[in-house]
């Protein structure tokens, strides 16, 4: 066992050292998401249990200092059974992340005066859903300020290892400029660049993900008759369509799904 948990820490220390060339700068820090399906006639207490022992858990984490934040997004498209996930679990790391153990769920527990166990939650928790996936990205780029009813539009990015740094480059370059000016205009609360840190591997059907915030429902589909003049004024050096018809070889949008974030624990 000593020597499986040396070598995902190597891993991760690799993978992390790897990224961090990539980010060409500081990085914000790191979050992970875990992919939770809801089980059978268990909705309405899975919901229960994430914005009520999760939230709970999550001021915990914060107070000590191990997080600087948790978002809880719930599934709007696709939907169904078909869906992946039905609600995703955000942590955001200051730092270098790990996963949730008992001494770290203990003592928040603690912390927040809950009266049940770590073991508690864990039973609490598999009883009303399945933990489908975890994984760890770095945030390499963040814009706005996201809260409670914004909608999260999910871009996955399907990048050729040849094309991530010229890939995260144009992003920072060409859009980042466009979704601060976006979130001053009011049409959009934020953006963020983010890159897959764990797992990893060609195979797997994304690298990277960017994430669009709208303020509503109607923001996400509404058409932006200055998106033309905003780019020529922000970038008057570049031409819009070679422009993004190199976004185009640089990376394959994989899919993109749509989720609305049900709670949000912040450091105060």
């Amino acid at each position: 066992m000593k020597i499986a948990r040396l070598f995902v820490g190597a891993a991760i220390a690799i993978a992390f050292s790897t990224l961090s060339a990539y980010a060409q700068q500081a990085s914000p820090g790191y979050h992970t998401v875990a992919c939770f399906k809801v089980k059978p006639d268990s909705g309405p207490a899975l919901h229960k249990f994430l914005t009520e022992d999760s939230h709970k858990v999550a001021q915990g984490r914060i107070s000590d200092g191990e997080l600087t934040g948790w978002y809880l997004l719930r599934k709007v498209f696709p939907g169904g059974e078909s869906a992946e996930c039905d609600f995703l679990s955000i942590s955001m790391f200051p730092k270098t992340p790990h996963t949730l153990g008992t001494e770290q769920l203990d003592a928040a527990i603690k912390k927040e005066g809950l009266t049940i166990t770590p073991d508690d939650y864990f039973k609490h928790r598999d009883a009303v859903a399945k933990l489908v996936s975890a994984a760890v990205f770095q945030n390499l780029a963040v814009v706005g300020t996201p809260k409670k009813g914004d909608y999260f539009r999910v871009n996955y990015m399907k990048v050729a290892d040849a094309n991530f740094n010229d890939w995260i480059a144009a992003e920072k370059k060409v859009w980042q400029p466009i979704a601060e000016a976006l979130v001053k205009e009011g049409k959009s609360d934020g953006w963020s660049l983010n890159v897959r840190a764990m797992p990893l591997g060609p195979d797997l059907p994304f690298q990277g993900v960017t994430v669009d915030i709208f303020p509503s429902m109607d923001a996400v589909f509404a058409d932006d008759p200055q998106f033309d003049d905003r780019f020529r004024k922000l970038h008057p050096d570049m031409d819009l369509g070679t422009t993004f018809e190199r976004f185009g070889k640089l990376r394959t949008q994989a899919l993109i799904e749509l989720y609305v974030l049900d709670d949000i624990v912040t450091a105060q």
